[in-house]
């Protein structure tokens, strides 16, 4: 009689645990490569990369958002974006040369999504999403709500940021060391990433658990770089020991959250509209 009490205690203390599992989409900004290469050695070193960041998404059985910037596209690099594409993977726009809408006029700044919407259009799917660069929506409000209205008028949805963990800086660290000790100093890289996102998550699950009052599928910025490369996998898999699912940025946005005007409390969303209503989503 115990051990079935002790069986029923045990599955009400764990069930919920279980049952309500955590959800998160990737969304993998500055495809085909952060930067540009200019020489076949680093072109070839790109293509490794990024073929070991799609080979790391299809081992993980995992879904992802690549937000191009078709001017970094390269020699052959189109087949790598096709190759994403193919993988299930979705293929969005990040402008086609990456400027920040702080430094630049509403006119040419659309002028720029334009150009990148003309070269991506063979990619996108019938479902297209924008993220802005350096997540600036503008500097003054004509300027974002024009370029957000644009955004809307061509059925684009802005991609917003939950967990931004600066991947950017750990990758601009590990290429400052001298290649031939890079291998040696994987390790160091590898946990500081790791702490660095998960401190990242922990503070986002805070901050839109305080927006809402409930949990919600978070959105995860990451970059198409070295590092990754590396540890792209492992970062995966540490979501998933803490209980996240892995969704597409879709199925994460159709929660009324990212439907609401309290979307604007986040990063990469103009937040120009009348006062924010802090009643029901």
């Amino acid at each position: 009689m115990k051990s079935q009490q002790y069986a029923l205690l045990a599955f009400f203390l764990f069930a919920p645990i279980t049952m309500a599992a955590k959800e998160i989409a990737i969304t993998i900004d500055d495809l085909p490569y952060v930067g540009n290469a200019n020489t076949p050695d680093k072109l070839r070193r790109e293509e490794a990369r990024f073929s070991k960041v799609l080979a790391t998404l299809k081992a993980e059985n995992v879904p992802a958002t690549g937000f191009v910037v078709p001017s970094s596209i390269e020699k052959d690099q189109w087949a790598l974006l096709e190759a994403f594409k193919q993988q299930g993977n979705t293929i969005a726009n990040h402008t086609y040369s990456h400027p920040s809408l702080n430094n630049m006029s509403a006119e040419k700044y659309i002028q720029n999504i334009e150009r990148a919407d003309q070269i991506l259009a063979p990619l996108m799917g019938k479902e297209k999403f924008f993220r802005y660069p350096f997540l600036a929506t503008g500097n003054n409000c004509q300027k974002s709500l024009a370029v957000s209205n644009y955004l809307k008028q061509q059925g684009y949805t802005i991609a917003p940021v939950t967990i931004d963990a600066k991947d950017f800086n750990w990758n601009q660290r590990l290429h400052n060391v001298p290649w031939r000790m890079r291998a040696s100093r994987l390790p160091y890289f590898k946990q500081h990433y790791l702490d660095a996102t998960w401190a990242r998550t922990k503070k986002a699950e805070q901050k839109t658990q305080e927006i809402t009052g409930r949990a919600i599928p978070q959105i995860w910025l990451v970059h198409m770089n070295t590092l990754n490369s590396h540890f792209l996998g492992d970062a995966i898999r540490m979501y998933k020991q803490n209980g996240y699912r892995f969704v597409t940025l879709a199925q994460a946005m159709q929660d009324p959250f990212y439907r609401s005007e309290k979307v604007k409390l986040l990063e990469g969303v103009p937040n120009c509209q009348p006062k924010i209503d802090q009643g029901t989503e």
